[in-house]
């Protein structure tokens, strides 16, 4: 191992990377930044990127509101204490600073936790053993989505019982861009989801969700150089107050609250689309309920009635890729995207 190594470091030096936008020339420094090695990280296995660790110099921002900033100046910037979380975590077993857990790995701790050390360390700790626990660095799972039936995730297939067909999907319109979750809320029956499936179902069901979005967070930031997140849109026109289950969201909550340590920097925003007007009332119980930091990341915007609310969407996506649902001009539902082109 320590030879194939060794291999890949001197050739990194010979390796262009391409994206399907332009050709990045870019030269590795071992002793500057530690770098993943494709012999860990399975989603990375076929992709120059996998000893490089990202891209250097950074993609052009792919629009005018591209705003993701480079990941190599968020590493010079917080070199000091990625350094100091680094040593915190060298007597952890678990812990591999040589070739999977990388600046980037740490960094992402960091930027979640203010910057301090201490609980960044605790964090990164905690996630060590949660991945190991769930086999999570064993296999790329990205070809396979959430709630569809390739995934074979048997808690999946409870919950898929009460969520109508075509109501949620997790796909990647442009591959230099973050992943993206479509949900109808209408179609999800969360008065059934309690009555009919057991609440150790859920914890299984979002990490899968969890660590699927998080592979392709990974690969698109490592591959683009830029730091990337997901971003989830939720249509709400249709939904009827009744269906609204305080139980079904004290146990998204519960769960999305553990796991919001174990994927940091992974979620950028939920965009509350369509809302009826009564929305307000159940969601000021429904925030209490829930993982303060998601909280905080949610907004309810009208792309049908104004302009400027549509740009907040065409962040993440472009308007051709945009389900008109939306106020996009994709006419397809449920989108039909080739996440693995």
């Amino acid at each position: 191992l320590d030879y194939l190594i060794e291999v890949e470091r001197r050739n990194i030096r010979k390796l262009n990377y391409v994206s399907s936008n332009q050709s990045t020339s870019f030269i590795a420094s071992y002793t500057k930044y530690k770098m993943t090695s494709s012999l860990v990280w399975p989603w990375l296995k076929d992709s120059a990127i996998a000893v490089a660790g990202w891209a250097d110099p950074p993609i052009d921002p792919v629009h005018d509101t591209d705003d993701r900033p480079s990941v190599k100046e968020l590493v010079e910037k917080h070199r000091k204490n990625i350094d100091a979380v680094a040593k915190e975590l060298r007597d952890d077993p678990l812990f591999d600073s040589d070739h999977k857990h990388d600046d980037l790995w740490v960094l992402r701790f960091l930027l979640s936790n203010k910057n301090k050390v201490k609980p960044s360390t605790k964090a990164a700790q905690a996630t060590l053993a949660f991945r190991k626990e769930y086999k999570l660095d064993e296999n790329d799972i990205r070809a396979f989505p959430p709630f569809t039936p390739i995934a074979k995730i048997e808690a999946h297939k409870r919950l898929m019982k009460h969520i109508e067909e075509g109501c949620f999907g997790c796909h990647v319109p442009n591959p230099q861009l973050g992943p993206i979750f479509f949900l109808v809320f209408s179609g999800f029956h969360q008065n059934d989801m309690v009555k009919f499936v057991d609440e150790q179902d859920w914890k299984p069901a979002i990490v899968y969700v969890s660590e699927w979005c998080f592979q392709w967070t990974d690969y698109i930031t490592r591959t683009t150089g830029r730091l990337t997140k997901n971003v989830r849109f939720v249509d709400a026109e249709g939904m009827k107050l009744s269906e609204i289950n305080m139980e079904c969201n004290r146990r998204d909550g519960k769960v999305m609250g553990s796991m919001d340590q174990m994927y940091p920097q992974m979620l950028e925003g939920i965009k509350i689309i369509n809302s009826p007007s009564w929305i307000q009332i159940p969601w000021k119980v429904i925030r209490t309920i829930m993982p303060k930091r998601v909280v905080s990341k949610i907004d309810f915007v009208e792309p049908s009635k104004k302009e400027s609310e549509k740009l907040k969407l065409l962040k993440y996506i472009s308007e051709e890729d945009l389900p008109n649902r939306f106020g996009g001009k994709y006419t397809t539902w449920p989108p039909q995207y080739d996440e693995m082109k």
